[in-house]
């Protein structure tokens, strides 16, 4: 397999083909506030690829990946990116939108605590207050997840809090555990140091596929070639940050306000899971036995149907030519 990254020259094609015709719009929303992972987007914005390509992309800031789910669902929103375990609850119950680009390959989810607070591993949890927003992802797939850690899910209490309290939550005492995503690990490590204790789902056996791009299948219908254009021009722009950090996160700091060092660390650790483990595929595509297994997993857990699951995934907008940088 070739190995292409985002330069210029690699997108010629495509932002031939696509600048010729008027800008679709096309409206993206993030499964959280921007962070390290959409670094790629925001460099491809930034450098006029997605224009090029013949798009217009909004970009929205998240509050969750079921809050992102919603949004596609209900129309408010074109494409969306949404933890997969997530995302298969909702197409379970016949979600009209469909997984086009894979951005996280491995489970990026963890969980966070203090060792001064007694809990020196998960296994005791039970009787501890676990804090984190309604929508988050790790809090929607409890069940598989408090299995996978060996737990009884029902032994810990779940408590509602915005999506930036976390940390602040842990470090009072108001929770015994938050959850996030490995992408900030760093923030917690230099917060808690020695005293930090976490596990990551990946390292349980839990791990599925992590965040992802899904359209609606309205846009799918409407402006398919926009769609394709976003997801060749996201793939470039995710091979090249992986090879190529730097301009990317100058490019998210500068976008959103965020302190380049805070944009190089969380990029730095997102970086450790975009690929995945052993990772063969093109950038972004995906492996339908996985979503099948993965797919098995969340409807056991929740007592879902059985469904085609594989028909709700496509590689169809993928450049099987786009190949991850060689790992170091």
């Amino acid at each position: 397999m070739k190995r292409i990254t985002g330069t210029a020259a690699a997108l010629a094609a495509l932002l031939t083909a696509g600048g010729a015709a008027a800008a679709e719009e096309i409206s993206l929303q993030l499964n959280w506030t921007a962070g390290g992972d959409h670094a790629p987007v925001y460099y491809a914005q930034a450098q006029g690829w997605y224009a090029d390509a013949g798009v217009e992309l909004e970009i929205r800031q998240g509050t969750g990946s079921g809050a992102a789910a919603t949004a596609l669902e209900v129309g408010q929103a074109d494409m969306a990116i949404i933890d997969t375990p997530t995302a298969l609850q909702f197409l379970a119950k016949g979600a009209p939108f469909t997984g086009v680009f894979v951005a996280y390959n491995d489970n990026a989810a963890g969980l966070y605590w203090k060792k001064s607070s007694g809990i020196s591993g998960v296994q005791d949890f039970a009787g501890k207050k676990i804090g984190a927003p309604a929508f988050d992802a790790t809090r929607q797939m409890w069940q598989p997840a408090a299995k996978a850690l060996g737990i009884d899910p029902d032994t810990v209490e779940w408590v509602n809090l915005q999506p930036t309290g976390k940390v602040a939550a842990l470090q009072s005492g108001a929770v015994d555990v938050t959850t996030h995503f490995y992408s900030v690990h760093f923030i917690y490590e230099d917060i808690f140091g020695d005293d930090l204790g976490y596990a990551l789902l990946r390292d349980h056996g839990m791990n599925t596929y992590s965040l992802a791009y899904y359209a609606s299948d309205r846009v799918l219908a409407e402006k398919q070639d926009a769609v394709r254009a976003v997801v060749q021009v996201t793939q470039r722009a995710f091979a090249f940050c992986l090879e190529t950090p730097e301009p990317c996160t100058e490019a998210l700091s500068s976008a959103v306000s965020m302190k380049t060092s805070d944009a190089e660390r969380q990029f730095e650790y997102a970086a450790r899971v975009m690929p995945g483990t052993g990772q063969a595929l093109p950038v972004g595509a995906w492996d339908m036995d996985r979503i099948a297994s993965d797919y098995g997993v969340v409807q056991e857990a929740y007592g879902l149907p059985d469904f085609d699951v594989t028909a709700r995934f496509s590689n169809a907008f993928i450049d099987e030519s786009v190949a991850y940088p060689p790992a170091d």
